[in-house]
């Protein structure tokens, strides 16, 4: 091997170790997406409202000192001074089970923000596939265009000289300048876009992007689809909204309550010779029973609570419909996709194979330029063509996943 084959190899080699997978940034975006990070905090926030309302007695347990004076003229039945420590507990035993509700409610909207939170990873995930392989479309549209820059360089240098031999006449050599520089602009402005694609990517997955090896899912085999993490929060939330009305209607039914209170007194200021039995230590147990029986507001507030849970269900119904269809789609679109690729591999083999017989008439002066360029830009354009309809092969591969509904370990696995 030559020195220069040598160089080239190990080339290859750092480039193939520092290229970003596709997997690479499914996980970097899954761990430090930045949008992601503030969806589990919130997760976190709800978790902690949960754990809040966990006990349905609704135990308090307070502590604390008052103090009271009375200045100027006073009673003789009157203290000047008084201290009070006290000690009070107070527990709900019953007030129509809104605690109860109240923590199904915390709980449910709990798993419907877990549900949304997949929810908005999973499309996250979705758009970084997309545009990875819509970057690697843009590739190999950069990568024709050279191979057109060269043909037309070529054909450029020879018609050039021709020319200074007076042998054809400038408005040959002008076309070809033209086509060729065309050319670069369209290169440039896919340099462009390849860099906008990449710092998008550098953005949902927070991580360094120099070059993106290639990969592909595996082939796909039949999915059966189950509901995905939208309509798990949706269920979520409707479960939500019935504990709401619930809460509601415990206003209602009877309120029981309890409550001790130890006190401590410390007494100045006063005529003892009148006030002698004061206590210095108090216990106090008090057991409260209330039933509202007139309200101007709950009916309104449950009817308000039974409609929204009921266009929820609605809502619920047209998501499944939809997401069924979305699925179904992208399985026919995956059939439409193989048959596109299959019929333009032949396009380009016929586009390859008549570029090559009108060049070697071109250069023979059998066919004019005009000619020739036509059948260099449909050779290119069928290649292009072709090399997006595998990407987006890829693409509706990734949708095909998604929709079905299959975990995100089982994605990472596709590859």
């Amino acid at each position: 091997m030559t020195l220069f084959n040598k160089i080239i190899a190990v080339s290859l080699v750092c480039i193939s170790v520092n290229a970003v997978t596709l997997k690479d940034l499914i996980t970097n975006t899954i761990e430090n997406n930045q949008n992601v990070q503030s969806l589990k905090l919130t997760n976190q926030s709800y978790n902690k409202s949960y754990e809040s309302v966990k006990n349905s007695y609704n135990p308090n347990l307070i502590v604390g000192v008052n103090y009271s004076q009375i200045d100027g003229e006073q009673r003789a039945v009157q203290i000047g001074k008084t201290t009070v420590g006290f000690a009070k507990f107070s527990c709900d035993l019953y007030n129509g089970n809104k605690n109860i509700s109240l923590k199904k409610q915390k709980e449910y909207e709990y798993k419907n923000i877990l549900e949304n939170t997949n929810t908005i990873i999973r499309e996250t995930l979705l758009q970084v596939i997309t545009l990875y392989f819509q970057e690697k479309t843009v590739e190999e549209n950069i990568k024709v265009l050279n191979e057109k820059s060269i043909a037309l360089k070529a054909q450029y240098e020879r018609i050039k000289t021709k020319y200074n031999l007076k042998m054809t006449t400038i408005d040959e050599v002008l076309k070809f300048q033209s086509e060729y520089e065309t050319n670069q602009y369209n290169i440039d402005e896919l340099e462009y876009n390849k860099e906008e694609l990449l710092q998008t990517l550098e953005l949902l997955s927070h991580t360094s992007i120099d070059t993106l090896q290639k990969c592909q899912f595996k082939e796909v085999g039949t999915l059966v689809y189950k509901p995905s993490s939208s309509i798990e929060a949706l269920q979520f939330a409707i479960k939500a909204q019935k504990e709401g009305k619930n809460i509601i209607q415990s206003s209602l039914r009877p309120q029981i309550k309890l409550e001790d209170s130890y006190n401590i007194y410390n007494y100045d200021d006063y005529n003892t010779q009148i006030l002698k039995d004061l206590p210095n230590k108090q216990n106090q147990l008090m057991l409260s029973i209330n039933f509202k029986l007139f309200d101007t507001s709950s009916k309104q507030k449950i009817e308000a609570a039974r409609l929204t849970k009921l266009a929820s269900v609605k809502k619920l119904e047209y998501l499944k419909a939809q997401e069924k269809m979305k699925f179904n789609l992208a399985k026919k679109k995956l059939h439409t996709l193989k048959i596109k690729i299959k019929s333009l591999k032949s396009s380009v083999e016929m586009a390859n194979s008549v570029y090559d017989m009108v060049k070697i008439k071109y250069e023979n002066e059998v066919v004019d330029n005009i000619t020739y360029l036509d059948a260099l830009s449909k050779k290119i354009y069928n290649i292009a063509l072709y090399k997006q309809a595998l990407n987006d092969y890829e693409i509706a591969k990734a949708n095909y996943y998604f929709s079905s509904g299959i975990s995100l370990k089982q994605i990472l696995s596709m590859f």
